[in-house]
């Protein structure tokens, strides 16, 4: 039984010195312990019988690239559009949603968050808030983004307004 022990643990020091002497490709974290409950974004694969690799499930955003004005078409309106424009001083400005006031917005890792309020409605919650959305994809010309109190699979899709026209296509 000790020589087991002794074993095991010569293996687990060994296994340990060897993962830290290579330079990781993405930031891990290692758990020696076969119960193990990941974070909300976190994917977990199983490596050796009891080790448990954990990296993240996050994309890596340029926020130089969220800069603009991204738009949506309006439900049922043909040829209205509506959005957000995000500034370069962390100013955010609701596009033609007359009761929404953005204030200001921040980048954390992939989360987007939007400081906003209610204007000019009658509601016991028109108190600030915060959007706290996923950026689930990002390129120059289009951003999908999940809000996090949206149903799995949600997805809100914008493009971008660029050379001071609107977009045309709706696809």
């Amino acid at each position: 039984m000790k020589n087991s022990l002794l074993l095991v643990s010569f293996i687990t020091i060994f296994s340990f010195a060897c993962h830290h002497s290579r330079k990781p490709e993405k930031e891990e974290a290692v758990v020696d312990t076969p119960v193990y409950a990941p974070a909300m974004d976190t994917v977990p694969s199983v490596v050796e019988d009891s080790t448990v690799t954990v990296s993240a499930d996050t994309i890596v955003i340029d926020t130089v690239k969220l800069i603009g004005k991204w738009l949506q078409p309006v439900t049922g309106k043909d040829n209205e559009w509506q959005g957000m424009e995000l500034k370069k001083n962390r100013k955010a400005i609701a596009i033609n949603m007359y009761s929404l006031v953005y204030e200001k917005w921040e980048l954390q890792h992939d989360t987007l968050l939007l400081w906003n309020h209610a204007e000019g409605v009658k509601s016991s919650d028109s108190t600030r808030t915060i959007d706290t959305v996923i950026i689930r994809d990002l390129t120059d010309t289009s951003l999908v983004l999940f809000p996090v109190n949206a149903a799995e699979g949600y997805l809100e899709k914008y493009r971008k307004e660029t050379g001071g026209e609107k977009v045309k296509s709706r696809k």
